[in-house]
């Protein structure tokens, strides 16, 4: 199952505004009717429960929505650029990578060092705008005025955003089955529900999760067989931090131990050992101890040569056989029970969180050095990178936009004169109020 997957998302440039002028027969001096350009479409990401993997995506490495369309005469408005929607399954996180630390396509091993978590996507139907569009130009009738009532200039439509992202796939299920391999967790799963994993008597048969709804009554919760867990695992050893990727959002962990093994009581430390070492509070989660196939006769020997030790230093167990059914019912109607208590604690745990009242700054001005000051905000970058600078009439409406926003008075505050250099993004303009 692939889980992982990065690209580049790029949204739609806006479409350019249109420079025209009205020319019907019998009406002279027309004016000016040039028309807006429209938006660039957004990529939107979509979590669905009925996708269960990101293997449709394997093969993606740019994902580009569709720019706006150019404004045209008689102030007609481009149309705006398709957006483009993906669909992946619930339980995707979404990161933004830092560029230039990774190749387009090959997943990033230590997320938490090489980007930022910029959705959670854990509920069937949540949208996520992962890049949006540009926003179009306007054209030469939006600029005409009584000073100015035949502008010679419209702006250009506005590039997309553009963002490296990685999608990581985490399952969500109330109940996750863990144990060494080959302890039984995929025939507990198949005789719990009508899920049908590779069942077979060797190590790793599972090689990634399965789903499984266990029914009780009106009931059910759902369950993960995860795949076989291994000493060293939470350093990297065996499918590692493929596993424990899986089992950081169950409610509770039941924990299945193969009593037919030489040193069951070794085995159960392994894994608590490797839950306690994640660093995913992994230990912290409820976990029900179950000791599996004791239809064997080696292995009911064990449960009754083993009972007192495992009781004293691991607390209660459940006794059961994946292959016969023996006690199935009883560990489930735990699990289920375990899960509801989970579930009320997380929820009266959820803190409310109110927005902070700040004051709204539209642009900053930071003196750089003493000629060349940098303005960012996105106002004043839209203006100086839609509109064409070389232009005098278009230049004028640039510093008249500036000044209206209140531009001006922060420039002088900080120092800057005429003929200073103004750096907004990668344009440099010389100010001249």
């Amino acid at each position: 199952m692939l889980d992982v997957v990065n690209f580049e998302v790029n949204g739609g440039t806006g479409g350019n505004g249109a420079v025209s002028f009205r020319r019907e027969k019998f009406i002279p001096r027309g004016g000016p009717d040039g028309g807006d350009g429209g938006r660039g479409g957004d990529v939107i990401f979509i979590a669905v429960d009925n996708i269960s993997t990101l293997q449709e995506y394997s093969n993606t490495r740019t994902i580009q929505a569709t720019d706006g369309i150019k404004g045209r005469t008689k102030q007609r408005h481009g149309a705006t650029g398709n957006d483009v929607i993906f669909y992946v399954p619930t339980g995707s996180i979404v990161w933004e990578l830092v560029t230039g630390r990774y190749r387009v396509g090959v997943p990033v091993k230590d997320i938490a060092e090489s980007g930022e978590r910029v959705a959670d996507l854990d509920e069937d139907g949540m949208v996520f705008i992962a890049a949006r569009g540009g926003r179009g130009g306007r054209g030469n009738k939006r600029f005409a005025k009584s000073t100015r009532q035949t502008p010679m200039f419209a702006q250009k439509g506005m590039v997309g955003q553009q963002k490296h992202l990685q999608i990581e796939l985490k399952l969500l299920a109330d109940v996750g089955l863990v144990g060494l391999p080959n302890a039984g967790k995929s025939t507990l799963l198949s005789m719990w529900s009508q899920a049908h994993p590779k069942i077979g008597a060797y190590e790793f048969t599972t090689l990634e999760p399965n789903l499984g709804v266990v029914y009780l009554g009106y009931d059910s919760f759902v369950a993960a067989d995860m795949p076989g867990l291994i000493e060293g695992a939470s350093r990297g050893v065996g499918l590692g931090h493929e596993f424990l990727r899986h089992i950081e959002r169950t409610k509770v962990l039941i924990h299945l131990v193969d009593m037919s093994r030489e040193d069951p009581v070794q085995d159960i430390r392994i894994i608590q050992g490797e839950l306690a070492s994640s660093g995913h509070n992994l230990d912290k989660k409820p976990v029900i101890l179950a000791l599996n196939k004791i239809d064997n006769l080696d292995a009911g020997a064990q449960v009754e040569l083993l009972d007192a030790e495992i009781r004293a230093e691991f607390g209660e167990f459940h006794q059961i056989s994946g292959q016969s059914g023996e006690g199935l019912d009883n560990l489930a109607n735990k699990a289920l029970e375990q899960v509801r208590l989970n579930t009320q604690l997380t929820t009266e745990g959820v803190p409310i969180l109110k927005p902070r009242v700040t004051e709204r700054r539209r642009f900053s001005v930071v003196r750089q050095d003493d000629i060349t000051t940098v303005l960012a905000g996105e106002t004043p970058e839209w203006w100086a990178l839609t509109l064409d600078l070389q232009q005098e009439e278009a230049r004028a409406e640039f510093f008249d936009r500036m000044k209206r926003l209140g531009v001006e008075r922060e420039l002088r505050k900080a120092g800057v004169k005429d003929g200073d250099r103004v750096k907004i993004r990668e344009l440099v303009v010389v100010w001249d109020m």
